[in-house]
Order: structure tokens, then sequence, then C-alpha cells
């Protein structure tokens, strides 16, 4: 009897053109079992259903869609409609490699029980421009073999899919993709699952804030809205609780000097014309002094002042939120 072994689940939101490109090298793999791969429309208003219909597929392509906003709600609307024993979660800006399920499904099968997590690089021309190498020296040194980590990312992570049902699935409620997989993950151990981390499991990351400071700032305020919801749900249990410390609202008597002055000065650096200064510091440098110093100081005030503007934004949008 035919058996489906794997799930693969894309959830998508106006990103058609990047889609595009994950599909077809999704369908290039080498995987022999039975699979499938589910892209969620989240709310698109491109033409990411076109897209997808075009697609030439080895297997089941299905298309949902999910009305609620969110990458939790998407890939929870993907889980629902998925049929396979194992659940594999990728965003819509990933290039995997033609071994990409084979190296996830032994795993599944060798550690019964575990979940895993793959590396993610970006493309390799982003590497070479002067933030490109900024970012690259955030992601550290990867090598040996499967580590025990606390952690997940939606981009490149496996795990059975009784797993998913049995904790329901991503908290809708981190309304970005941001969070929501750290949060799932520490459900998961807290049930008593074992999550791996394998570097041999390494895919491209079509990342569109990955090119400019400029974007990476945008993204990383967005990120940084659901923080606040981190910390109202867990408290100082929050693996992000450092995060929260820094970010949250100046108070001198609990802060202490130091910090109560640096989040004013974050204040100052967040704000719309404190991101634009930055910003064109950074592009002016990029272009005519493009080395580490002091252009990666500046590129840290930058994202200092993105993050706390963020998280302020979250306290804010997240003042009245119950959370269970």
């Amino acid at each position: 009897m035919y058996h489906m072994k794997i799930s693969v689940i894309v959830p998508t939101h106006n990103r058609a053109d990047a889609l595009e490109l994950t599909l077809k090298e999704l369908a290039k793999q080498d995987f022999k079992e039975g699979w499938e791969v589910i892209v969620v429309n989240n709310n698109c208003t491109d033409n990411t259903d076109a897209v997808v219909a075009q697609q030439v597929f080895p297997v089941a392509l299905k298309l949902v869609h999910e009305k609620k906003p969110g990458a939790s709600a998407a890939r929870n609307a993907g889980a629902k409609a998925a049929a396979g024993e194992y659940l594999i979660f990728i965003d819509n800006d990933i290039l995997t490699k033609p071994d990409f399920l084979q190296r996830h499904y032994d795993n599944l099968e060798k550690y019964k029980g575990c979940w895993f997590v793959g590396h993610a690089e970006n493309l390799p021309e982003l590497q070479k421009t002067a933030f490109g190498k900024f970012r690259k020296s955030l992601d550290g040194v990867v090598s040996g073999g499967l580590t025990k980590i606390k952690g997940i990312t939606g981009q490149n992570t496996s795990m059975p899919r009784s797993h998913f049902v049995q904790l329901n699935g991503f908290d809708e409620s981190f309304h970005v993709a941001s969070g929501e997989d750290l949060e799932l993950a520490m459900r998961a151990q807290q049930s008593g699952i074992t999550i791996y981390f394998d570097p041999a499991i390494t895919v491209l990351h079509n990342d569109w804030a990955g090119s400019s400071i400029r974007d990476y700032c945008r993204r990383q305020r967005l990120y940084s809205q659901t923080d606040p919801y981190f910390w109202m749900k867990y408290g100082e249990a929050s693996p992000r609780i450092k995060v929260a410390r820094e970010n949250s609202k100046p108070s001198l008597t609990k802060d202490g000097f130091r910090l109560y002055c640096w989040k004013n000065t974050k204040s100052i650096l967040g704000s719309k014309a404190g991101q634009w200064c930055l910003i064109r510091i950074c592009e002016i440098l990029e272009k005519i002094f493009p080395r580490r110093f002091p252009l990666w100081s500046f590129y840290k005030l930058a994202i200092a002042g993105a993050i706390y503007k963020g998280f302020q934004e979250g306290l804010r949008l997240f003042a009245k939120e119950k959370v269970k």
C-alpha cells in the first residue's frame, strides 16, 4: 500500500518570484519514497496561484489558502492538509539541494521521535558584498555533526506529524514569522522531544533582506514586534528575555544608569530620523570605505535602533493581548 512519508509545507505571502525558484529546486529531489508539497497562500495579492499552477512537479503539489495573517496560521493550515508521516517546513525563499529530503528522512528514521533543523546560508553573491560579509559574521562557524539544540527555524525543520498535532502546532498569536518557531520548540522540549541541528542539511536563503542594511533593519524591526508577546507569555522563562530586558521601556530604578542611557540612545537611533541617518552613513561607507571598521559599528547601531523601535511597537500592539 502506498504510504506518504513526507509533506513539505511552504507558507507564502506576495513573493511569487522567490516561490517559483523554491519550487523549481524542490522538484529536483532524489527522494524515492512518497512525498508531497503543500503551498499555503497567506492572503497573497500577486500571481502566487498562477505560479503554483504552472509548475511541472514530480509529485502532488497542493495549494491551500489561509486568510488569517501570519506564518503560524499558514503553517498550521498546511499541516492540517498534510498526509505525510513527517512534516518538513521551509520558507518561500529557500533553495534546496537534491539530497535535502533524503537527509531529513534518514535522520527522522534513524533517530525516531526527534526533530531536525538544517543550516541556511545566504546566496554566494550576497556574501561578497560589504553588508553580506557582515551578515555572514552573524551566523558564526558551522561545522561538525549532529548537535542538540533548543530552538528550531521554520525555514528548514522536520518532525513527526504526530508531534505537531499533539502540540497543537504553532501559536497563531505570533502575527509575523518571528519567535513562533522557537516557542514551538520550547513546548516540544517540555514534552520530552529532542531537537538536533544537522549542518549537513544546508539550503540557500534567497533572502529579501539579505542584500542591504536598509532591508535588514526593516525586517529586524518587524520581527522584534513579537518579542513582547513572547515575554508576556513566558516571563523570565522566555529564551528571549535578554532582548526584552534590553528593549523594554527605560526605567532608571529598574535598569540602572548604563542600561537606562543605552535605551534612551536606542530610542533616538530607532526614530525615523535616526534610522535614516544611520542607514545613509552605512551606504556611504560601503561605497568609499567598505572596511570592517567603522562600517560594522554603524551596522550594529542601525540594527539596535530598529530592534528597539520594533519592540516598542510590539508592546503597544500586545498591550491588551490576553496571553494564554
